[in-house]
């Protein structure tokens, strides 16, 4: 391969030879030491290979031996820049993109993190930043193990991290710790009480005495397990009661516009910024910080970003003076915030049945809901036992 290369770069040309004595021709250039390669003789038609200052010296065989010569093809860097003279720029630019690519590879080009489930990789990214391992860093000045260890002794929830270098992308692979549960405590004693207002549905007790039953109301505070019971020989005994009471919850809400107040915007702005490496180049004034976010568009090979796209920079900043509000918009208010806490019931309860309804109450619009939940009543509450000396 290393011969063929040098014959490429000094250039080789293809030629035949016909009309006269081959194997004349033949020994002659054997006799004048010219190079030939890749001969073949045809019925007395020689092709074959030479260097271009070896066709130039075939003149002189060809004319001894009543040869007529004729180059078939060029070959080599020399002809290729010579038929290329009017597209040298574009060679220029494709030496040039090899060598910007070759002078990148030496920098980080992307930043990913594998092996979180709680933690955010855009936290754990924006830690190993602070430390210097960030896009458009040069990969040569980034001390991974140091680096991971100081970033782990930062944040909390780590116990173990790594900079893995594949390519030009960084890779952060994190463990995190292993939280214990927390102890359950089954020596104090208890009662399981009604945390709210409610028909029981079902009653499942783990610990205690029942003293409630499917389809009896009940109040806040009502006794529904007793951690007080009797053994067989009349004692009676102080447990950690426990168990699951279903109950159903009549909820009844009432949200108007006045949980959300509204402000005047001042000025807002909206503005571009090129990425490159983590260079950023804006396009535009600088956005207000009032209020801020931003929403980033990089370009993508398979499943990897590349260190070059646009960030969008939005900005606000309000007047102190409240907006007035319409009546469209009082009701789109109370009903966002029926749904913020319909959201949240429905995490810890089954909705039945409701109803949401828009009325006017003292001049004000409001969202009122009424719902059937269905939800675990049941809450711990404490005995206190008063001792006197050593009775209890």
């Amino acid at each position: 391969m290393i011969i063929e290369f040098i014959k490429y770069i000094l250039g080789y040309i293809d030629f035949k030879a016909y009309g006269g004595l081959a194997d004349r021709f033949l020994n002659l250039c054997t006799r004048e030491k010219i190079p030939l390669w890749n001969i073949k003789n045809i019925n007395g038609v020689i092709f074959a290979r030479t260097t271009v200052s070896g066709y130039l010296s075939l003149k002189n065989p060809a004319r001894k031996s009543g040869m007529k010569l004729l180059a078939l093809n060029k070959k080599g860097l020399k002809f290729f820049l010579e038929r290329n003279k009017s597209r040298l720029g574009i060679l220029v630019g494709i030496i040039a993109f090899f060598c910007v690519i070759t002078v990148l590879s030496q920098f980080v080009w992307s930043i990913s993190v594998v092996g979180n489930s709680t933690l955010d990789s855009d936290y754990i990214i924006s830690a190993f930043e602070d430390h210097g391992v960030k896009v458009g860093a040069k990969i040569s000045k980034i001390d991974a193990k140091d680096v991971a260890q100081d970033v782990v002794g930062e944040i909390p929830n780590l116990s173990w991290a790594a900079v893995n270098r594949k390519g030009s992308v960084i890779v952060i692979e994190v463990r995190e710790k292993i939280i214990a549960p927390e102890i359950y405590d089954d020596k104090t004693p208890t009662n399981v009480v009604a945390s709210e207002d409610g028909v029981i549905l079902s009653l499942d007790v783990l610990y205690g005495t029942e003293e409630t039953k499917p389809g009896w109301a009940v109040t806040k505070g009502d006794l529904l397990i007793s951690g007080i019971v009797t053994r067989a020989d009349g004692k009676e005994i102080f447990i950690h009661a426990d168990g699951y009471v279903k109950a159903l919850v009549k909820k009844k809400q009432t949200f108007s516009h006045n949980d959300i107040t509204l402000y005047k915007i001042k000025n807002e702005n909206k503005r571009n910024a090129i990425f490159f490496f983590g260079i950023k180049i804006p396009l535009g004034l600088k956005t207000p910080d009032t209020f801020y976010t931003q929403h980033k568009a990089f370009l993508k090979s398979d499943e990897t970003l590349l260190p070059l796209g646009i960030i969008t920079e939005y900005g606000a900043e309000y007047l102190e003076e409240e907006l007035e509000k319409s009546d469209s918009l009082k009701e789109k208010i109370a009903l966002y915030s029926n749904a913020e806490y319909v959201k949240n019931l429905m995490e810890y309860s089954e909705i039945q049945k409701s109803t949401v309804k828009l009325l006017q109450k003292n001049g004000e619009t409001v969202c009122e809901l009424s719902a059937d939940c269905v939800q675990d009543i049941g809450e711990l509450q404490e005995i206190y036992i008063e001792k006197n000396g050593d009775n209890a």
